[in-house]
């Protein structure tokens, strides 16, 4: 006679239940070293970002400064107190004349855009944000330029036809000339009408680059504010 063998069906079940639970706990570990991992990576990418945005701020206050100062002095120039002004004040005119901008593009922003690693950054307002910045520098990138075109095509040919002198500075120092009376010539010009014009449009240009980059300026303190907030959030 066969002896009927008993299937230890509770054994199975909690052998079947342990291997379940292993392999959950193992999908779990996973699961959770690779959020951690993506925490890790968010933090990496929000302190360069914070890096750039820091340095970014202060090179836009440094050429809205720029620009504001020098809408100041030509329309200063351009006014009856031209008189005031000393030699080196003077100079400063033709400095900002012909001056221009370029602000820098690139850094970490663009590297995070080009390699599609954007979806790393878990809020969503700072994502928006940040996909629309290069367009606010490419703004600021093109006045630039076009303002460089001006002064290279319009303010350095009338000053070189009317043999506007100044002096060479040392390396680094943009204005060098000795506080003193103003040359003769100097107040002329300030008399002459398609002087006048020229310097006219460039100062209309300065203000006009001072807002964009004050502007700029108040969107990259909003962008560092979340920036900040979401590496506290990560800590």
């Amino acid at each position: 006679m066969t002896e009927t063998k008993t299937i230890p069906w509770k054994r199975l079940a909690v052998e079947a239940a342990a291997i379940v639970v292993s392999i959950l706990l193992a999908f779990g570990i996973d699961a959770w070293w690779d959020a951690r991992n993506d925490v890790v990576e968010e933090r990496e990418i929000l302190i360069g970002l914070e890096i750039e945005y820091v340095d970014l701020r202060a090179r836009l206050d440094q050429w809205a400064r720029f620009n504001r100062n020098g809408a100041l002095v030509l329309e200063k120039y351009l006014s009856d107190s031209v008189a005031e002004m000393d030699s080196e004040s003077i100079e400063w005119v033709f400095i900002y004349a012909f001056f221009t901008n370029i602000l820098d593009q690139g850094g970490a922003l663009d590297a995070l855009l080009e390699s599609g690693r954007l979806e790393m950054i878990s809020d969503r307002d700072l994502r928006g944000m940040l996909v629309k910045w290069p367009d606010w520098l490419e703004d600021i990138h093109t006045n630039d330029l076009s303002f460089r075109g001006y002064a290279m095509h319009e303010i350095m040919p009338f000053l070189t036809r009317n043999g506007i002198p100044r002096a060479i500075c040392p390396e680094g120092q943009f204005v060098c000339s000795k506080s003193g009376s103003v040359p003769p010539l100097y107040l002329k010009l300030a008399k002459d009408p398609e002087f006048r014009a020229i310097l006219t449009v460039r100062r209309i240009m300065m203000w006009n680059s001072a807002q964009d980059l004050e502007n700029a300026r108040a969107e990259a303190d909003k962008i560092l504010a979340l920036i900040r907030s979401q590496i506290d959030a990560t800590d």
